[in-house]
């Protein structure tokens, strides 16, 4: 296990298909952040849950907190990988740029970031390292988007949900749920000018959504549901809300959940239609050849800026730990230089043996500076890392102190 550097924890669509819809449990944002700040060595985090991702980016990372946060992931996903340094850099990128969602191109993605950043930041965890990460895969999600256009490939998990279940256009439609892939379908629902309702567990937001679509609410409660012809869900809940005989004791003819884990029991009615997110995912699945075109610009584009950041970042972390190894030398040569003086008459003799301890300095430290800076990714080297806490342990004293031995 590498030491230092980002580090990123994933469970996604990509890794599992269509079984992260089975196996991934309820996660809560808050209770995650809870688990993540019990751990000191954790100095920042950035943590992005959608329909078909969970993923937790910390900084920084070593073999014990990657088994910290595995450790509670775990309990909540049969699998899950680990991704270091640059390439957990590359990877927020690719998504950023709709590349590794299930919707390839989707554009629902890039503002589900900045609401993870914003999250992140009020948990105090969006330090400077994760907070110039995102915001780079923001910029780059933008331009992948600017520069493919527009078109087909730009839809989002929503709209092409909402487009397989082929309304006739006089359906009473209700949306269960208010956050932000049930906003979505309603502003779409909106945008046909179907007629529908929203629900949501927190009354006072179904009544915001209502509002802002000029729609009406439904009581958060399954018997409230039976006079519906369509159902669309889209809340996260660790056990389904509707099941086959809530379904079949209604006039609910068609189903669309959007929920991570389900929100509808596997089983339905006969003569009921029910969309799945894992259905969804196969539907999505036989378009791959419409995909070729927009992956080939975006991988372009994801591929020239990740280059330039990677060498500006690692350039500005090079940069950092010679300006540490410098100070901490200086520092050391400084108090040499207060004990000769104590010893010495002659001041052109002690600025004669301070250019000494300069020199002496300068050819012993002269590998080590080399070494650092023909690394390719400064932060991911144990040996790096190791080196730069006990100088950060020994700069924050007001005296420099004898470096321990590394074991």
């Amino acid at each position: 296990m590498e030491k230092g550097g980002l580090f990123l924890v994933k469970v996604t669509y990509n890794d599992l298909g269509s079984l992260y819809f089975t196996n991934v449990s309820d996660f809560q944002l808050d209770e995650v952040y809870g688990y993540i700040k019990k751990n000191e060595r954790i100095k920042e985090a950035f943590v992005l849950w959608t329909c078909n991702r969970f993923e937790v980016y910390f900084y920084p990372g070593d073999k014990e907190t990657v088994e910290f946060v595995e450790d509670y992931i775990k309990g909540k996903a049969l699998q899950h990988s680990v991704i270091h340094g640059l390439d957990a850099v590359r990877h927020l990128f690719l998504v950023a740029a709709g590349l590794d969602s299930m919707v390839i191109g989707e554009n629902e993605i890039v503002s589900q970031i900045r609401d993870a950043l914003r999250i992140s930041e009020q948990n105090g965890l969006a330090g400077a390292n994760v907070t110039s990460i995102v915001n780079k895969a923001l910029q780059i999600g933008k331009k992948v988007r600017r520069v493919s256009g527009n078109g087909r490939h730009n839809k989002s998990i929503a709209s092409i949900a909402v487009e397989h279940l082929n309304l006739r256009g006089d359906e009473k439609i209700l949306v269960v749920g208010s956050g932000q892939l049930g906003r979505q379908v309603a502003s779409i629902l909106k945008r046909m000018g179907a007629k529908f309702s929203v629900t949501n567990r927190t009354r006072e937001k179904a009544v915001q959504l209502s509002q802002a679509l000029n729609c009406s609410t439904e009581e958060f409660e399954k018997s409230k549901w039976r006079d519906y012809d369509v159902i669309i869900t889209a809340i996260k809940t660790p056990s389904p809300i509707l099941q086959y005989e809530d379904i079949s004791a209604s006039r609910i003819r068609k189903i669309l959940d959007l929920g991570v884990p389900p929100n509808i029991g596997e089983k339905v009615p006969e003569g009921v239609e029910l969309i799945s997110m894992k259905a969804l995912s196969d539907i999505l699945r036989t378009k791959e050849e419409e995909k070729e075109e927009f992956m080939r610009t975006a991988l372009l584009t994801v591929n020239e800026e990740f280059e330039k950041f990677a060498a500006k970042m690692m350039n500005r972390d090079k940069e950092e730990i010679l300006r540490k190894i410098i100070e901490f030398s200086d520092r050391v040569i400084e108090e040499e230089a207060r004990y000769l003086e104590r010893r010495v008459v002659a001041e052109e003799d002690l600025d004669l043996m301070k250019k000494g301890l300069e020199s002496t300095r300068n050819r012993l430290l002269g590998f080590v500076i080399n070494g650092i800076k023909r690394s390719k990714d400064v932060k991911s080297s144990e040996t790096v890392a190791n080196m730069e806490e006990i100088l950060d342990e020994n700069l924050s004293g007001s005296e420099v102190k004898k470096i321990k031995k590394v074991s």
